[in-house]
């Protein structure tokens, strides 16, 4: 095939190219669409309606534990309990008591006025007691108690 003539868009368009007796037809030209945006997964934040309806509830909860707490300590059913805990405690099993230098054995030493064992300090042993101090706070202690 040999190429007679140079043809252009414009002589096309004008139907300079056409068969005698038809049109020149050109191709339909599709518009350009706008390419698709993906959709975002919707995340859902919390409002702060829910927010605060969580910390509203945790509030309350805290609250609440407080204050069974401190009922039931007042009422003396933990306080017991705490003896069950592992932790150092002082126990007397004997008291040697005399007027001019009283001892006793506590926590399987032997211990006098002003000696500290297991951080409690010996104040006063008297015949059938010993007080201690621990933290500022005084207690009585006795035999096996």
């Amino acid at each position: 095939m040999v190429l007679k003539y140079m043809v252009s868009d414009d002589d096309l368009a004008k139907g300079k190219l056409a068969q005698p007796g038809k049109k020149a037809e050109l191709p339909e030209r599709k518009a350009a669409q706008p390419a698709k945006k993906k959709a975002k997964p919707k995340v859902r934040e919390p409002s702060s309606k829910r927010r605060g309806t969580k910390l509203l509830l945790f509030f309350l909860v805290v609250v609440s534990l407080g204050i069974a707490g401190y009922y039931l300590w007042s009422a003396g059913i933990i306080s017991p309990l705490l003896d069950y805990l592992p932790m150092k405690r002082v126990v007397v099993t004997a008291i040697v008591y005399g007027e001019e230098n009283p001892s006793a054995i506590v926590s399987d030493k032997v211990v006098s006025e002003g000696d500290i064992i297991n951080g409690c300090k010996v104040v006063k042993i008297n015949r059938y007691t010993i007080e201690f101090e621990k933290n500022g706070q005084r207690f009585t202690k006795r035999i096996d108690e």
